[in-house]
C-alpha cells in the first residue's frame, strides 16, 4: 500500500513539473505595470501586448523623459529596443506654453533592455547605462479590485 501511495505522489509531482515546463509564455504573461529597482532608483515599466510574441513598452524614469520601446519575446525573455517618436520629427512650436516633452529615443547603437520573467512571478533584467551594464529586478504593481 505504501508503495502505491509513493508511486502516485511521484507521478503527480512529475506531471505537475512537466505541465509547468510545458507552459509556453506569451506576452500576456508580461503585460502590466512593473516597478523596477535599478541603481537605487524606482523606474516604471509598462508593457502592452501587440501579439503573442511582440510588445510595446514605456519606461518611465523619475528624472528623465519617458522612453518608448518595442520588443520580442523569446523563451522567457523580452528584448526591448528604443523606438524613435514620430513627434520628434515635427517642427518645434514657437511657444513652450502647454508643451509636453516628447519621449526620448535611445541612439541607434543602443543595447537592448532585457526582461526575464522568473518562476516566482517577478522579473529581472539588464540595461546598458553610461557606466556599463546594470542588472535590476522588478515586481508587478498590484491593482485594487473594484467593488
Amino acid at each position: 500500500m505504501l508503495k502505491i501511495i509513493s508511486l502516485t505522489l511521484l507521478l503527480t509531482a512529475s506531471a505537475t513539473i512537466a505541465a509547468a515546463q510545458d507552459h509556453k509564455l506569451t506576452t500576456a504573461d508580461f503585460v502590466g505595470t512593473w516597478n523596477i529597482e535599478a541603481m537605487s532608483h524606482q523606474i516604471a515599466l509598462v508593457i502592452e501586448p501587440v501579439d503573442a510574441t511582440h510588445v510595446t513598452a514605456t519606461m518611465m524614469m523619475p528624472m528623465g523623459p519617458d522612453m518608448l520601446l518595442k520588443g520580442e519575446l523569446v523563451d522567457r525573455t523580452i528584448s526591448l529596443i528604443g523606438v524613435k517618436d514620430p513627434a520628434e520629427a515635427a517642427p518645434a512650436a514657437s511657444s513652450t506654453e502647454g508643451h509636453v516633452a516628447t519621449p526620448a529615443a535611445p541612439p541607434a547603437n543602443a543595447k537592448p533592455i532585457t526582461v526575464t520573467l522568473l518562476e516566482d512571478g517577478t522579473i529581472s533584467g539588464e540595461m546598458m547605462t553610461t557606466r556599463g551594464p546594470v542588472k535590476w529586478t522588478g515586481e508587478k504593481l498590484k491593482t485594487k479590485k473594484k467593488g
